[in-house]
C-alpha cells in the first residue's frame, strides 16, 4: 500500500512537471496523445507494464523534440532494472537531448555511458563527435568522425562533418575531399547536401583555385540563399562576368527589406559595368528607406554621380559631408586626402 502511494505521488509530480513547468519550452507537444501515455503510465499494475510506459513516454517525447520532458522520464527509467539494450536506448536519448538543450557535459557524460554498453555502435560514436563539434572540440570530433568512417566508410553524416571541420580550420583541399565522397554517396541514395554544406564545399573548391568547380556548385542551389548569391557573385566578378553578377542580385533589391551587403554589391557590379544610372537609382532607392548615414553608401553613390555629371565640385561636396558625418577615424583621414588633393588640383 505504501508503495502505490509512492508511485501514485511520482506520476502525480510528473503530470505537474509535464503540464506546468516544460510546456511552455515544448509548445507542440499533442497534449491529448501526451495525456494517454501518462495515464497508461499512472494505471501501471506492475513493473514491467510501468516501463513499457515509461519508454513510450521517452519514444514520444524524442519524437516531438520535447527534449526537457524527454530528460525527466529518461532519469525516472534509470532508476529501474533495465536490460543493457534499454539502458542503452535510455543512454543516447539523454545524450541526444542534452546536446539540443545546450548542455555539453552532460551530453558528453551520458553520451559515454552508452558507448561503454556498446563500443562500436556507429550512431553513438556519431553523437560524440556531434557533441564535441558542437563545443568546438574539433580535433576530438575528428577522432570520432574518422573511427565512425573506419566502421562505416559511407557515412554521409560522417563524411559531411569532417568537410565543415575542415573547411572551418581552412584545410580546404582536405575539406574538398571529404564534401566530394559525400556527395557521390547521397547521389547514390537520391539525397542532397544541405545549402549550407554545398556553400562550404564551393569555398573550399574556390581557396584552392578551383572556380569553375565552385561556381558550377553555387549555380546548383536553387533557392535564393544570399552567402550563396554573394559568393557567386564574387566568382562572376573575378572573371568580369558582371551581367550574370547583377542577374544574381536582382531578386534581392526593390523589396522591403534593404540589406546593405546586397545593395552595396549590386551598386559595384553596376559602376564596374558602366551602368552608372542604375547604380545611382539603387543606391538613393536604399537612402530613401535607410535614414542613418552609411560612408560606403555614399562613396558608391560619389563614383556614381562623377561618371554621369563629371563634376568635381558636386564630387568635393558629397564628400565633405561624408567628411562632416564619419567617426571613422581613416575614412576621415582618406576623404580628408582626396578633398585637400582636389583643391590643390
Amino acid at each position: 500500500m505504501k508503495k502505490m502511494f509512492y508511485k501514485e505521488i511520482k506520476i502525480l509530480l510528473l503530470l505537474l512537471i509535464s503540464f506546468f513547468i516544460l510546456q511552455p519550452v515544448a509548445g507542440f507537444c499533442d497534449e491529448s496523445q501526451e495525456s494517454a501515455l501518462i495515464t497508461n503510465l499512472q494505471q501501471a499494475k506492475n513493473e514491467k507494464q510501468e516501463r513499457r510506459a515509461y519508454f513510450k513516454l521517452l519514444q514520444y517525447y524524442m519524437k516531438e523534440k520535447d527534449y526537457e520532458s524527454a530528460i525527466t522520464i529518461g532519469n525516472e527509467i534509470l532508476k529501474l532494472k533495465l536490460s543493457k539494450r534499454r539502458k542503452y536506448t535510455v543512454y543516447y536519448d539523454l545524450a541526444t537531448s542534452y546536446l539540443y538543450l545546450g548542455k555539453p557535459e552532460k551530453a558528453l557524460e551520458v553520451g559515454q555511458e552508452a558507448q561503454f554498453l556498446y563500443p562500436k555502435k556507429v550512431e553513438t560514436i556519431l553523437l560524440l563527435g556531434d557533441i564535441y563539434k558542437n563545443n568546438s572540440l574539433n580535433e576530438l570530433a575528428i577522432v570520432k568522425y574518422k573511427e565512425c568512417l573506419e566502421a562505416d566508410d559511407d557515412n554521409l553524416e560522417a563524411l559531411v562533418n569532417l568537410g565543415n571541420i575542415y573547411n572551418f580550420q581552412e584545410n580546404y583541399k582536405l575539406s574538398l575531399d571529404y564534401f566530394e565522397k559525400a556527395q557521390t554517396e547521397a547521389a547514390q541514395h537520391h539525397k542532397d547536401l544541405s545549402v549550407n554544406d554545398y556553400i562550404n564545399m564551393a569555398i573550399s573548391a574556390k581557396e584552392i583555385g578551383r572556380i569553375n568547380q565552385a561556381q558550377a556548385i553555387l549555380e546548383r542551389i536553387n533557392e535564393k540563399n544570399k552567402t550563396a548569391s554573394l559568393l557567386l557573385v564574387h566568382i562572376y566578378q573575378i572573371k568580369h562576368e558582371y551581367d550574370k553578377a547583377i542577374n544574381t542580385l536582382k531578386p534581392f533589391v526593390y523589396h522591403k527589406k534593404t540589406d546593405i551587403e546586397i545593395y552595396c554589391n549590386l551598386a559595384q557590379m553596376y559602376l564596374l559595368s558602366h551602368k552608372f544610372n542604375d547604380a545611382k537609382n539603387l543606391l538613393l532607392y536604399f537612402k530613401s528607406k535607410n535614414k542613418d548615414n552609411n560612408e560606403v553608401v555614399d562613396i558608391l553613390l560619389i563614383e556614381a554621380y562623377n561618371n554621369i555629371f563629371h563634376d568635381k565640385e558636386r564630387v568635393l561636396q558629397e564628400l565633405r559631408i561624408i567628411y562632416n558625418y564619419t567617426q571613422l577615424d581613416y575614412i576621415k583621414r582618406i576623404v580628408g586626402k582626396v578633398i585637400d588633393i582636389e583643391k590643390a588640383l
